[in-house]
């Protein structure tokens, strides 16, 4: 039996060093409030994509099959991530859309295109009436939605990266709209295949436990349950440990959900051994007061020089 290793990452802000005039990103220039060289932003890249090659290397042998990002700005910064020194051997390709959101970060996907092929991919975009008028439409990151075969196998997987919760009574509603369209599209696949191998992936600005969540896009630990549920593991590291530190507390806004066929043992299918948090000590913090939090690149507009204010969330398949 083989194995392979799936993930997410936020990559906190990773933008390049242009600006682009039709985003509100200029902060992230040479002459920004946060001084964004060209130095430090190759010294991102390299610490990027020095995480995702060591990604379940010592489980599997190799870095992930694919693996979904968050806060990515654009193309530039995908091609220099997938032609670096790290990764370049590993011959990987990106799907990435560009969205409307207001500061030009998006959601994308770095695969193996010698292992999987991209069949299908494309964003699913939601809209809202921006308070405190709600007159006006805004946007928020796209929901990136690929297709892959694999082998004889078909996998879906959706990379997400909800609405932030700093304003719960404003954003409630927006956020349960991007889950119940996850519901809808999860849905849509598994009426036509019952069998599908689905994968959600994504940072949900709330923890496994959230009660929205669970409630509609129908999250269970439960390994014993109804075909249409989605097994989140996460679950089950909640209070234990996180991906993410927020006023000294473990929070753990990163997951992973698999449709029910991940559980099974049908031939030919992905099967799920294990859910990890990559939290190397190359990539906490080594500070006395913040000493194993995430290391991160900036602190407000101070700049720390390391990778992202989120660790990566990694699982384990057998095939």
């Amino acid at each position: 039996m083989n194995s392979a290793a799936i993930a997410f990452y936020n990559t906190e802000n990773f933008f390049d060093t242009i600006d682009d005039p039709e985003k509100y990103e200029n902060e992230y220039t040479p002459e920004g409030s946060r001084k964004w060289t060209q130095k430090r932003y190759e010294n991102k890249v390299w610490k990027i994509s020095s995480v995702i090659s060591e990604i379940g290397m010592k489980e599997t042998g190799a870095p992930p099959l694919f693996i979904g990002l968050a806060e990515i700005e654009n193309d530039t910064v995908l091609k220099d991530l997938i032609n670096s020194e790290h990764l370049a051997e590993y011959n990987y390709d990106f799907i990435h859309f560009d969205s409307l959101d207001e500061r030009g970060i998006d959601n994308a996907l770095l695969y193996r295109k010698d292992l999987i092929q991209e069949i299908k991919s494309e964003p699913i975009r939601l809209t809202y009436l921006k308070p405190p008028d709600f007159l006006a439409t805004d946007f928020s990151r796209d929901i990136l939605y690929t297709k892959f075969q694999a082998g004889n196998q078909q996998l879906h997987v959706f990379v997400v990266h909800l609405p932030s919760r700093r304003d719960v009574d404003v954003n409630r509603e927006f956020r349960n709209n991007f889950l119940a369209e996850i519901r809808m599209k999860v849905n849509e696949i598994l009426v036509v295949n019952p069998d599908a191998q689905i994968l959600v992936m994504g940072d949900f600005n709330g923890n496994p436990n959230d009660v929205d969540a669970q409630e509609i896009l129908k999250t269970t630990l439960d390994k014993e349950f109804y075909n249409d549920e989605l097994f989140n593991p996460m679950l089950g590291m909640l209070y234990k440990t996180g991906s993410l530190k927020h006023e000294g507390r473990w929070i753990l806004f990163d997951q992973l959900l698999f449709s029910k066929s991940f559980l099974g043992e049908k031939e030919g299918n992905f099967r799920f051994q294990s859910a990890h948090i990559y939290n190397d000590h190359s990539v906490q913090e080594w500070n006395r007061r913040f000493k194993g939090s995430p290391f991160r690149t900036y602190a407000g507009t101070k700049y720390l020089g390391g990778y992202s204010d989120h660790f990566p969330v990694y699982a384990i398949l057998n095939y």
